[in-house]
Protein backbone atom coordinates (compact mmCIF):
# COMPACT_ATOMS: atom_id res chain seq x y z
CA UNK A 1 0.00 0.00 0.00
CA UNK A 2 1.15 3.47 -0.92
CA UNK A 3 1.48 6.44 1.19
CA UNK A 4 -0.42 9.62 -0.50
CA UNK A 5 2.34 12.57 -0.94
CA UNK A 6 0.02 15.15 0.86
CA UNK A 7 0.47 12.96 4.40
CA UNK A 8 3.86 13.51 3.72
CA UNK A 9 3.98 16.82 3.17
CA UNK A 10 1.77 17.26 6.82
CA UNK A 11 4.19 15.49 8.56
CA UNK A 12 6.66 17.90 7.36
CA UNK A 13 5.26 20.62 8.34
CA UNK A 14 4.23 19.53 11.47
CA UNK A 15 7.95 18.96 12.33
CA UNK A 16 8.65 22.51 11.37
CA UNK A 17 6.21 24.14 13.28
CA UNK A 18 7.39 22.02 15.90
CA UNK A 19 10.61 22.89 15.60
CA UNK A 20 10.17 26.56 15.64
CA UNK A 21 7.82 26.28 19.30
CA UNK A 22 11.24 24.14 20.33
CA UNK A 23 13.38 26.61 19.33
CA UNK A 24 11.76 29.67 20.70
CA UNK A 25 11.26 27.59 24.39
CA UNK A 26 14.61 27.26 24.43
CA UNK A 27 16.52 29.30 22.65
CA UNK A 28 14.57 32.76 22.59
CA UNK A 29 15.40 35.31 25.16
CA UNK A 30 11.90 36.42 27.10
CA UNK A 31 10.62 39.24 26.46
CA UNK A 32 8.26 41.36 28.13
CA UNK A 33 6.22 43.51 25.90
CA UNK A 34 4.63 47.15 26.47
CA UNK A 35 1.66 48.32 24.04
CA UNK A 36 1.41 51.90 25.24
CA UNK A 37 -2.41 52.42 22.80
CA UNK A 38 -4.72 54.85 22.20
CA UNK A 39 -8.42 54.42 23.98
CA UNK A 40 -11.08 57.61 24.10
CA UNK A 41 -9.68 60.54 25.54
CA UNK A 42 -6.18 58.72 26.98
CA UNK A 43 -3.36 56.15 27.05
CA UNK A 44 -3.72 52.72 28.32
CA UNK A 45 -1.14 50.50 28.39
CA UNK A 46 -0.97 46.81 27.76
CA UNK A 47 1.81 44.83 28.80
CA UNK A 48 2.33 40.60 28.16
CA UNK A 49 4.82 38.57 30.42
CA UNK A 50 7.10 35.73 28.26
CA UNK A 51 4.58 33.25 29.50
CA UNK A 52 1.66 35.29 27.69
CA UNK A 53 -0.14 36.90 30.83
CA UNK A 54 -1.48 40.39 30.35
CA UNK A 55 -1.92 43.42 32.42
CA UNK A 56 -4.30 46.13 31.19
CA UNK A 57 -3.19 49.26 32.82
CA UNK A 58 -6.38 51.82 32.57
CA UNK A 59 -9.47 51.57 29.98
CA UNK A 60 -9.64 55.01 28.88
CA UNK A 61 -13.05 56.98 28.62
CA UNK A 62 -15.37 54.81 26.42
CA UNK A 63 -15.45 51.71 23.75
CA UNK A 64 -12.88 52.77 21.53
CA UNK A 65 -10.90 50.00 24.28
CA UNK A 66 -11.97 47.20 22.35
CA UNK A 67 -10.68 48.24 18.98
CA UNK A 68 -7.16 49.13 20.68
CA UNK A 69 -6.97 46.18 22.24
CA UNK A 70 -8.56 43.99 19.36
CA UNK A 71 -5.01 45.34 17.70
CA UNK A 72 -2.87 44.47 20.09
CA UNK A 73 -4.46 41.08 21.19
CA UNK A 74 -4.61 37.53 18.97
CA UNK A 75 -8.15 37.38 18.04
CA UNK A 76 -8.15 34.54 20.04
CA UNK A 77 -7.61 35.79 23.94
CA UNK A 78 -10.01 36.29 26.16
CA UNK A 79 -9.01 36.86 29.02
CA UNK A 80 -7.09 39.55 30.72
CA UNK A 81 -4.88 38.77 33.96
CA UNK A 82 -5.06 42.07 35.88
CA UNK A 83 -6.65 45.62 35.01
CA UNK A 84 -4.77 48.29 37.01
CA UNK A 85 -7.21 51.42 37.49
CA UNK A 86 -4.44 54.47 37.92
CA UNK A 87 -7.56 56.79 38.20
CA UNK A 88 -11.27 56.85 38.73
CA UNK A 89 -11.25 60.03 36.57
CA UNK A 90 -13.42 59.21 33.32
CA UNK A 91 -10.44 59.22 30.97
CA UNK A 92 -8.87 56.32 32.82
CA UNK A 93 -11.47 53.60 34.49
CA UNK A 94 -14.75 54.48 32.12
CA UNK A 95 -14.07 51.75 29.59
CA UNK A 96 -13.58 49.19 32.28
CA UNK A 97 -17.32 47.88 31.69
CA UNK A 98 -16.92 47.72 28.24
CA UNK A 99 -13.57 45.18 28.97
CA UNK A 100 -15.53 42.91 31.58
CA UNK A 101 -18.25 42.81 28.68
CA UNK A 102 -15.74 41.38 26.30
CA UNK A 103 -12.73 40.02 28.27
CA UNK A 104 -12.83 37.72 31.66
CA UNK A 105 -10.49 39.89 33.92
CA UNK A 106 -9.39 38.02 37.00
CA UNK A 107 -8.33 41.02 38.82
CA UNK A 108 -9.16 44.64 39.10
CA UNK A 109 -6.69 46.77 41.24
CA UNK A 110 -8.04 50.71 41.81
CA UNK A 111 -5.07 52.57 42.50
CA UNK A 112 -4.90 56.21 45.10
CA UNK A 113 -6.90 55.37 47.57
CA UNK A 114 -5.87 54.72 51.39
CA UNK A 115 -5.09 50.55 50.85
CA UNK A 116 -3.43 50.98 47.35
CA UNK A 117 -2.09 54.42 47.47
CA UNK A 118 0.91 55.50 44.59
CA UNK A 119 4.06 54.34 44.38
CA UNK A 120 2.74 51.14 45.30
CA UNK A 121 4.81 48.49 43.42
CA UNK A 122 3.54 44.89 41.84
CA UNK A 123 5.40 41.65 40.78
CA UNK A 124 4.04 40.44 37.57
CA UNK A 125 5.68 37.51 35.97
CA UNK A 126 9.33 38.87 36.77
CA UNK A 127 8.67 42.05 36.39
CA UNK A 128 7.97 44.93 39.01
CA UNK A 129 5.14 48.04 37.65
CA UNK A 130 5.23 50.82 40.47
CA UNK A 131 2.60 53.19 39.47
CA UNK A 132 3.90 56.66 40.89
CA UNK A 133 0.96 58.82 39.45
CA UNK A 134 -2.55 58.56 37.32
CA UNK A 135 -1.21 57.41 34.19
CA UNK A 136 2.72 57.51 35.08
CA UNK A 137 4.52 54.12 36.15
CA UNK A 138 7.74 52.76 35.87
CA UNK A 139 7.92 48.85 34.37
CA UNK A 140 11.18 46.99 35.46
CA UNK A 141 12.53 43.79 33.81
CA UNK A 142 15.37 42.41 34.11
CA UNK A 143 18.19 45.32 33.35
CA UNK A 144 15.55 46.91 31.39
CA UNK A 145 13.28 49.75 33.09
CA UNK A 146 10.91 52.02 31.03
CA UNK A 147 8.44 54.61 32.17
CA UNK A 148 5.27 55.61 30.84
CA UNK A 149 3.92 58.74 31.17
CA UNK A 150 0.44 60.73 28.89
CA UNK A 151 3.32 62.00 26.87
CA UNK A 152 4.95 58.48 25.91
CA UNK A 153 4.19 58.09 22.22
CA UNK A 154 1.67 55.22 21.21
CA UNK A 155 3.93 52.01 20.17
CA UNK A 156 4.95 48.48 21.08
CA UNK A 157 7.73 48.60 22.90
CA UNK A 158 10.13 45.42 24.05
CA UNK A 159 12.05 45.08 27.46
CA UNK A 160 14.97 42.29 27.11
CA UNK A 161 15.71 40.03 30.50
CA UNK A 162 19.07 40.33 30.56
Amino acid sequence: MRIPTWIYFLVFVGLLIGNVKVHQTIFAEPLLTVSVLEAGKGHVILIRSPSRKTILIDTGSDASILRALGGALPMWQRKIDTVILTSSAARSADGLSVVQSRYHVAKIIRIGDATTPYGTSFIFDNSRIEIIAPATLKISYGSSVFKVSSSTPKGFYVLGGN
